[in-house]
């Protein structure tokens, strides 16, 4: 039994005269220890004529050694810093037990020597013992014109001093009622909790009276989901994120517990670290507690019937760890919480789920109690292949799918020149021969004017020499004359083709000039395209399936404008010469239409598959690899 047990942080009221000393108080029961030791040491010092005294309590697990209560018959004064200190140095000579008593003589006020000569007290010093072990000691200071023997104040000190064990033991006992009490009040949680209308939120009220009522910092619980643990609730906590630091550190440390199959306290206390069996791996609790605390952590397994379903972790701060005698208790509480949290669970599954586990079920009553959901999706995979490998599926081959115009024409500048006007747009319906564009000739016909009047000019020269007789002059003449002809002639064609016209009957497709009108045209490229009526289909295919096409093939292509419209087609050409298409080579496959639908337009393309037999699902997935690992053992 020890006093580190009494730890808070709430300042409490001490007995009159008596003063609160530099250990700060730390703990519910600390309060009722710190007002024990006010009043004994108040008794004390009347018993033995003291004017002054002070309880020193060494340090421990949860508190630093020092003067913890002091007392003065005057309740105005006070011990000054170098006083305090003198006092700590008697107490932890008379607690650490080389002696049973310390008698001293010291100044109580105005000597900066405290062994001087004109010492005005005696500090009389006792130690204070609880089941064998020194917790601190009692020291009163006693005038040193006080003539009373030393040794009967000694006596009486020691005699006092053995109410501090009672008091410890009492305190043991009301703890032991707390405990009842709050197991009384958690089976009254368990009820309370029983209004979550889900299991998550049954999970969320558990924790958070869980909280509340044992003085944790935090409580989360956790249930099996498959072979894993997945934290389900955390106090304080609606929303949980998955992926948030502190779950996958809760799920680690509950992992921890789980493979273990025991309850878990970390730091572990003196007594478990004594006994080998109950020692437990901690790695993942002291994560826990380093990245969130320092904390103190319990861990518990969720049962029922012996099987685990789930783990629970109480923590609190490190200066309030759980007792040793906590353990119990809270196992007991995990013995109603578990049962509790896994029904209502049961209960809120839905039809698909119950169906899932209770196919689980019979696959574990088939196959062995472990791992089943691995064997049944491993059977699951098995008749999956054997249909796969067994049952016959239509063969196709596939490729990608173009829809080109039956006939198409470009209409290109007869010359280079440039654009007066047009007279079609792209979607017009034309007849052939229609004009649908105008070449500018305004320079062709000043051109074909002077080249008109140069002819006469040499005409009527050619004619002067022939009357001269200068028959070689008139041969030049007659030669220049034929230049000229042939430059009005070629005029007068430019002339005649400037109006440009359609070539066949169909639709304008391309050929949109209002931003050319005036500007140069090349005879070098098209200003117009025409499409006849008809379409006509264009199959890419690879050249791995290249000889599983032949004319006459039947099969339906899809355009991405209309995925849900397939459409028949019929193989009408086998191009033997395969051409590059984006890094591969591909063999162009022409087909006809069985039906052309109206929406169709050249340009559309999509996807098509060809008939080509009977095969299997495993054939048509493998095929690919079978013909990979052939040309590779090939070469």
């Amino acid at each position: 039994m020890s006093s580190d047990q009494e730890v808070s942080d709430r300042p409490t009221e001490i007995a009159p005269g008596t003063q609160p000393g530099p250990v700060q108080a730390k703990g519910g029961r600390q309060a009722a220890l710190r007002e024990f030791l006010g009043k004994l040491l108040a008794f004390q010092c009347k018993i033995t004529g003291a004017d002054a005294g002070a309880v020193y309590l060494r340090s421990g697990k949860s508190r630093s050694g020092g003067v913890f209560v002091t007392y003065h018959h005057d309740s105005d004064s006070s011990f000054d810093e170098s006083t305090t200190k003198k006092l700590s140095v008697i107490g932890e000579r008379a607690a650490s037990g080389s002696t049973a008593g310390v008698v001293e003589p010291m100044t109580l006020t105005g000597a900066q020597d405290l062994y001087a000569a004109s010492a005005t007290h005696t500090a009389l010093a006792t130690p204070l013992l609880a089941d064998g072990k020194s917790e601190g000691a009692c020291i009163v200071l006693v005038p040193a014109r006080d003539r009373e023997p030393q040794s009967i104040k000694m006596d009486r000190l020691a005699l006092t001093v053995s109410r501090f064990e009672s008091f410890l033991w009492q305190q043991s006992f009301v703890g032991e009622a707390e405990q009842k009490v709050m197991l009384r009040e958690t089976l009254e949680l368990l009820d309370q909790a029983q209004r979550g209308t889900t299991a998550k939120a049954m999970g969320t009220l558990l924790c958070d009276e869980m909280r509340r009522r044992f003085g944790c910092t935090r409580v989360s619980i956790g249930m099996l989901r498959g072979d894993q643990l997945r934290v389900m609730a955390i106090s304080g906590a609606d929303d949980l994120d998955r992926h948030a630091p502190t779950v996958e550190a809760l799920e680690s440390a509950m992992e921890e517990t789980a493979l273990q199959d025991a309850e878990v306290l970390f730091p572990p206390s003196e007594a478990i670290e004594h006994i080998p069996g109950s020692r437990r791996v901690t790695h993942e609790h002291a994560r826990l507690s380093e990245a969130y605390g320092p904390s103190s952590i319990v861990s518990l397994p969720l049962r029922i019937e012996e099987d685990l379903v789930g783990v629970m972790i109480l923590e609190r701060d490190a200066s309030d760890p759980f007792p040793d005698a906590a353990l119990p208790l809270l196992r007991l509480v995990a013995e109603f919480v578990g049962p509790a949290v896994y029904t209502r669970r049961l209960a809120d599954r839905r039809t698909p789920e119950v169906i899932r586990d209770d196919l689980l079920d019979l696959g574990a009553g088939i196959v062995g109690p472990r791992h089943t959901a691995k064997k049944l999706v491993g059977l699951l995979i098995i008749i999956v292949f054997a249909l796969a490998a067994a049952v016959p599926i239509p063969a196709r081959v596939k490729g990608t799918m173009e829809i080109r115009p039956e006939v198409g024409r470009a209409i290109v500048p007869p010359f280079a020149g440039f654009l007066k006007s047009f007279d079609a747009r792209p979607g017009d319906v034309v007849s052939k021969d229609q004009v649908v564009a105008t070449l500018e000739t305004r320079e062709l016909l000043l051109s074909l004017e002077e080249q008109l009047e140069r002819h006469a000019t040499l005409s009527t020269q050619r004619d002067n020499s022939l009357a001269r007789g200068e028959l070689a002059e008139a041969r030049q003449y007659e030669a220049q004359l034929e230049e000229v002809q042939a430059t009005v002639d070629l005029i007068n064609q430019r002339v005649s083709l400037s109006e440009m016209r359609s070539p066949i009957d169909g639709v304008i497709s391309r050929g949109d000039l209002e931003k050319l009108i005036g500007a140069p045209v090349d005879a070098s490229k098209a200003l117009f395209e025409v499409v006849g009526p008809g379409v006509r289909v264009l199959i890419d295919i690879d050249e791995r399936n290249a000889g599983r096409v032949r004319v006459g093939q039947k099969g339906w292509v899809a355009s991405r404008a209309k995925p849900g419209a397939e459409l028949a087609v019929t193989v009408t050409r086998v191009n033997p010469v395969a051409q590059p298409r984006e890094g591969a080579n591909v063999f162009v496959i022409e087909a006809t239409l069985d039906e052309v639908p109206d929406w169709l337009r050249p340009g559309m393309t999509g996807t098509a598959r060809l008939n080509d037999g009977w095969s299997t699902l495993l054939w048509e997935l493998s095929r690919p690899m079978v013909d990979a690992f052939r040309l590779w053992a090939w070469m």
